[in-house]
């Protein structure tokens, strides 16, 4: 019997994403808003990944992702904090080896904090804490994960963990590509495992959306207080 969902697929839905990013960021251009040309190629990112996967999911009778959230599901979002102070501490010696002067790692990160309207500033949040926990965990810990059908529990972990780690690669600063791989990639690759361990313990997507919210929420609120004020140069 044929997989409900298969590798072509999730390679569709990441290229929605690029597709969607140029679109957004091409009508952000025309309005002529600097602080929305990032925002709304990040939106339209995500835009173009839901997209695409909602027409391929219109083709598929057993499409089922495992999207299913319950009130419990909330107590994760501590779980993601405290994986992300955990492992901010961990990779400091490392981060204060390549990066002595406070720099941002993520050339994305370091766009964010330069926004100056609020409304960006908040849009940003929002498009972070759960726009992007919700679409990319549809993405690898949905398609990804799914198209891997009966392969072992450690397969499964470590081949969608070292993929989403590769995903952000196109998020980190070109001019200094070495030095921010090796600090943010295996960050990324613990979290990912995390993400595809909670998938498989639970058997849907619930968990891994909160934890992932929860990782990304306190790097999404450093956006909002200004760079002077935590010694970061832009």
């Amino acid at each position: 019997m044929p997989k409900p969902w298969t590798v072509v697929d999730f390679i569709f839905v990441v290229l929605g994403g690029f597709l969607g990013a140029g679109v957004f960021a091409g009508v952000s251009l025309i309005w002529g808003e600097g602080d929305w040309f990032l925002v709304l190629g990040l939106a339209g990112q995500y835009v173009g990944h839901l997209g695409v996967l909602w027409l391929l999911a219109r083709r598929k009778p057993d499409a089922d992702l495992g999207f299913s959230i319950e009130p419990g599901d909330a107590r994760y979002l501590a779980l993601g904090l405290l994986l992300q102070l955990g492992l901010a501490v961990l990779f400091l010696p490392l981060t204060q080896l390549f990066f002595p002067d406070g720099e941002s790692v993520q050339q994305v990160g370091s766009a964010l904090a330069s926004l100056e309207s609020t409304a960006a500033q908040v849009t940003a949040v929002v498009i972070a804490v759960v726009i992007a926990p919700v679409t990319e965990e549809l993405i690898f810990r949905g398609v990804l994960l799914k198209s891997m059908g009966d392969r072992s529990r450690r397969s499964i972990i470590v081949v969608t963990a070292l993929v989403f780690a590769a995903f952000h690669v196109v998020g980190l600063d070109p001019a200094n590509l070495l030095e921010a791989s090796a600090v943010v990639l295996p960050q990324l690759f613990i979290v990912g495992a995390a993400l595809a361990w909670v998938t498989l313990r639970n058997g849907r997507l619930g968990p891994a959306i909160f934890l992932h919210s929860g990782f990304n929420l306190l790097a999404a609120l450093v956006l909002l207080v200004p760079p002077e004020y935590l010694g970061i140069s832009t």
